[in-house]
């Protein structure tokens, strides 16, 4: 791809952490398989939760194609927990539901959707862990199946004191030092995004 080429994907979240962090990581993804500094642009639409980026994930992806031009979309949503009964909503059904909300004419967004959360994705990496720890940590060998990783994140963080030094905030940083081919074996839904990335070069 040729040096000056800027592939620009749009980004819809359920938070600016989210957005920030996917962001990280595609950049990555993209540099890992040769595309040149710059060749990536992304635009974000976020906030509100779940159910806001259900409710305006039409709207959205129709300002990020119209509006800032992006050329592919990334829809990011954590697998919920019904609130009655606290157990993980289906993916497949979620999926459905996300698949049926129209996007605009000749742009199919890529749904990804981290179970639980994006979280997860760091229990990939025994860099990650390590950091949050302050201690040797090894990774996980299914992160996708840890229950609540955000929540175990920050009890992993906890000092003597017992207050946790992890925040969502921090959450772009540790994207810079994940291990991506540990986190592509480990967890299909980053293995699922980081094909979309690849692809998208491979077709610029």
């Amino acid at each position: 791809m040729a040096s000056n080429h800027r592939l620009r994907i749009g980004v819809l979240a359920e938070d600016p952490t989210d957005a920030d962090t996917l962001a990280v990581l595609v950049r990555r993804i993209a540099a890992a398989h040769g595309a040149a500094p710059g060749a990536i642009g992304l635009r974000a639409r976020c906030g509100g939760g779940c159910a806001q980026l259900r409710n305006k994930a039409k709207v959205w992806m129709k300002q990020l194609v119209e509006l800032d031009e992006c050329r592919a979309l990334i829809l990011l949503h954590d697998l919920d927990r019904n609130p009655q009964n606290n157990q993980l909503r289906d993916e497949h059904e979620l999926y459905q539901m996300l698949a049926a909300i129209p996007a605009p004419p000749g742009v199919t967004p890529h749904i990804c959707i981290p179970v639980e959360e994006l979280e997860a994705w760091f229990f990939a990496s025994e860099r990650v862990l390590s950091e949050i720890c302050r201690a040797p940590k090894p990774a996980h060998p299914s992160p996708h199946t840890i229950p609540r990783p955000k929540e175990r994140l920050l009890e992993l963080s906890k000092g003597a004191n017992r207050k946790p030094r992890h925040s969502t905030n921090d959450n772009p940083h540790y994207a810079e030092l994940l291990e991506l081919d540990a986190c592509a074996r480990r967890c299909p839904a980053f293995h699922a995004l980081s094909e979309f990335v690849t692809d998208l070069l491979s077709a610029a």
